[in-house]
């Protein structure tokens, strides 16, 4: 085999290996090797130089030595996200780390409890893995209430840039590939949900597109897929195409993470739906039991997390329900009570022409309504203005109900103001009377609510001890938000707004707004959705979604890891109404069925509650008289329900926080110290993990930096990187002196010296036996080092590349 033949190319920085010279326009150019990166080059070979004439500099060997020890900590454990700044995880997140890390393939369901930051949790485990070179591609498939918050927190939190692919980023059929585009990657599985029919397409046609589109995702190489809110997608019946497509990718890719705080449903085949997602030995009948599924779940229960001084993570909830008395506001009693008539006579018709889409969009006039004045005028008008012939009925969403439970109170309300459809027999009669009571209801002042807002306001005040408490308002609807902008500046208090509407940007604005200067925000749900807010502990729910978990999610923005208040919650509805009647039962049924199955027991009974909450509130505004047998009916199947789900607690074992066992600032220090050698030889990093990546090998012939350590033996000190499975990065240090055995306590010793920058005596080339001896000894201690760690009776012989050889001189 012929001898390989090195150089130096100064503009690289390293030895590369030259494989041969030709002449190119009357120019001579060799054709090198850039061992770092692996690229193939042609170059002028004056700009290839002897390998004997490189010089090192202290920052050089500092950079090589800090990058390789952070490592070699990695290796052992310590994780290397934790270098960053911005990444300060708890107890329990380092243990779900700790754990995925030691998992090969990882495939693992998170199901932490709502609060504890799975985002985080998942985003740590992909950046951990991305730095120690296990995986490069990920598809994040998420709600799109969610997407931005994981764009944000991947932005921010790690430096990992995500891009939304679907309807609400980069369309899926842009004309390019979005999968292979990206490598990281934000989406719905509903972004390729098949399409029914095209025009002009048969249904071969159709059928081969579909199939052309979810092959494109499935197979579009991703070395990790993360599902947030995985029960969802488990919860589907076989056949339904979102888990179809989420089994594929699951089986498509190496490693897995399933994100929910509720796996279990209640419901034993969604439950082996959602294990099978990671071992689809679930779906063939293996037992669920604990010892088969607690292997594959990582659960931590918001009581027993702590952060990282031991301390509880969560304060104090107090919910109150604020009832508005109409007194003088006669009219906007009459109006609540014409449309409650309205809604009534809209979904009998939508009932008796089979149109349950259309009685979705009549619903939704009963929660504007709710909300205030403005908004059911607004609607209303809308409405008039789309009225068609008589006969039948508003029509959207014909064949799409399931679409419609996905939508918040805003994406409901511009469905309502798009859809265009002819009115039921009495339905003009009705509208005419409406719009006249809604116009004179607006111009007869402010709403009832608005009135126990400012009562509210001027109590929180007091009892906060600050004129200037912050309070975070939500509401369902556009509408109110505008009034509510506008009353508060008449007022004279400072209010800012987020709705759906606004981008990614906007929203950070609006949020900093609110912390430094605003007392007021004023959010949508859409708005709200993946937004922080615990510096304010204050909620005012102007009106109320329908289900509790999304209420949940509005006091969530407050009541999150950070907050040091009491968190403080008010609901607000007007006397008589459906609401006050729905959320007074509601109340009770939880709080009975709390009380008997453990207040740890919340998140399973509000998903419970959340899918059968419709029933309650449409039978309160359909059949009053009904309202008692449908609650009990809810009681009865929410309890049973969410008894099922708590088994679950049996099948795992909660994650045990391990307080103070990892030192972050250590390996932080060592990349700082990396990114800052790595600058000084003019090669700056955005991300002080990049200066991690790409390291230089060493050739033979190199002259190597010599240093003097008086109370050192003279010898050879080698720092090899060392890759096990040919993915997983860590590195180990040999010290061999001129005489004797090799010395691991010096190894270590001398390795953290040159981390923190020392001077250089000298350079020296070691001799062709030398080098031999170096390397043979390297890639032995390499092979030791790898199954210490690994705990592994059989390993393969591990990847060893010589990344830095120091001479040490007394």
């Amino acid at each position: 085999m012929a001898e390989r033949r090195w150089a130096w190319l100064p503009a690289a920085g390293e030895p590369v290996e030259v494989l041969g010279r030709d002449e190119l326009w009357g120019r001579r150019v060799d054709e090198i090797v850039v061992p770092s990166s692996q690229r193939r080059l042609r170059v002028p070979a004056d700009e290839v130089v002897q390998l004997g004439v490189r010089k090192w500099s202290e920052a050089e060997v500092t950079w090589r030595a800090a990058a390789t020890r952070a490592l070699g900590l990695a290796a052992e454990g310590e994780p290397l996200v934790t270098a960053r700044a911005s990444v300060r995880l708890l107890p329990h997140q380092l243990a779900t780390l700790e754990r995925a890390l030691g998992m090969d393939p990882v495939r693992l369901a998170v199901c932490d409890e709502v609060g504890l930051g799975k985002t985080i949790t998942a985003g740590a485990i992909f950046a951990e893995m991305k730095a120690r070179g296990r995986v490069r591609r990920a598809v994040v498939v998420a709600p799109k209430g969610v997407q931005l918050q994981w764009v944000a927190e991947m932005a921010d939190r790690f430096g990992e840039d995500f891009v939304r692919v679907g309807p609400e980023g980069v369309p899926v059929d842009s004309g390019v590939d979005p999968w292979r585009s990206f490598d990281r990657v934000v989406c719905r599985l509903d972004a390729v949900k098949p399409l029914r029919q095209r025009a002009g397409w048969s249904p071969e046609q159709v059928e081969a597109y579909n199939a052309a589109r979810f092959r494109a995702v499935v197979d579009a190489g991703w070395d990790m897929v993360i599902i947030d809110e995985a029960h969802h997608v488990a919860g589907s019946s076989d056949d339904v195409a979102r888990y179809r497509l989420a089994v594929e990718l699951a089986a498509a890719t190496r490693h897995v993470l399933l994100l929910s705080a509720t796996p279990h449903s209640g419901k034993s085949d969604g439950f082996r739906r959602f294990l099978g997602l990671i071992d689809d030995g679930f779906v063939q009948g293996r037992p669920v039991q604990r010892a088969t599924v607690a292997p594959h779940v990582a659960r931590t229960e918001k009581r027993l997390a702590v952060d990282q001084a031991g301390r509880a993570l969560f304060q104090p909830r107090e919910t109150t329900l604020r009832v508005a008395p109409y007194t003088d506001r006669e009219i906007e009693r009459e109006l609540y009570e014409a449309v409650t008539e309205y809604v009534r006579s809209g979904w009998d018709a939508a009932k008796r022409q089979g149109r349950r889409s259309a009685g979705f969009l009549v619903l939704l006039m009963q929660r504007l309504m709710a909300s205030s004045t403005s908004a059911i005028l607004a609607a209303l008008e809308k409405r008039s203005a789309a009225l068609g012939e008589r006969g039948a009925q508003l029509a959207l969403f014909v064949d799409r109900d399931e679409d419609w439970a996905d939508l918040t109170g805003e994406e409901q309300y511009r469905a309502l103001t798009e859809a265009r459809g002819p009115a039921w027999e009495t339905e003009r009669a009705e509208l005419s009377e409406l719009l006249s009571l809604a116009r004179d209801a607006a111009a007869a002042g402010a709403d009832t609510k608005v009135g126990a807002f400012f009562s509210l306001l001027g109590e929180l005040r007091r009892s906060e001890q600050d004129p200037e408490v912050k309070v975070l308002v939500f509401t369902e609807f556009v509408p109110t938000q505008a009034m509510l902008l506008d009353l508060l500046e008449a007022a004279g208090i400072t209010a800012v707004a987020i709705n759906g509407s606004m981008s990614l940007g906007e929203r950070a604005l609006a949020q900093e707004a609110f912390r430094e200067r605003a007392q007021i925000l004023v959010s949508t749900d859409a708005g709200g959705e993946g937004i922080n807010l615990q510096f304010a502990h204050v909620v005012v729910n102007w009106d109320l979604p329908w289900s509790p978990s999304r209420l949940e999610q509005r006091i969530g923005r407050v009541d999150r890891i950070g907050q040091t208040a009491t968190v403080r919650a008010f609901n607000l509805v007007c006397e008589h109404s459906v609401e006050a009647r729905v959320l007074d039962v509601l109340d009770a049924k939880l709080e009975v069925i709390l009380t008997e199955l453990g207040a740890d027991k919340r998140c399973d009974v509000l998903e419970s509650a959340a899918r059968r909450a419709d029933g309650l509130w449409t039978t309160a505004i359909l059949d009053p008289d009904g309202l008692d047998r449908q609650a009990d009916e809810f009681a009865r199947d929410t309890r049973s329900e969410a008894c099922e789900a708590a088994q679950f607690a049996d099948l795992v074992d909660a994650t045990a926080p391990v307080v103070g066992a990892s030192r972050p600032e250590r390996i932080a220090k060592l990349v700082e110290v990396a990114a800052e050698a790595k600058k000084a030889l003019g090669r700056p990093v955005d991300d002080p993990l990049d200066a991690l990546a790409a390291l230089p090998e060493m050739a033979p012939g190199e002259p190597c930096p010599v240093i003097r350590v008086p109370e050192a033996q003279a010898g050879w000190l080698s720092i090899w990187e060392v890759t096990p499975d040919g993915e997983a990065r860590g590195a180990t240090a040999v010290f061999q002196p001129d005489a004797g055995l090799v010395r691991p306590d010096l190894s270590a010793t001398l390795w953290d010296r040159c981390c923190m920058g020392v001077p250089l005596a000298d350079h020296r080339t070691p001799d062709t036996g030398t080098w031999e001896r170096i390397t043979a000894a390297g890639v032995d201690h390499a092979y030791q080092a790898v199954a210490r760690l690994a705990g592994k009776s059989e390993l393969t012989l591990p990847g060893a590349q010589l990344r830095l050889l120091v001479r040490v001189d007394p």
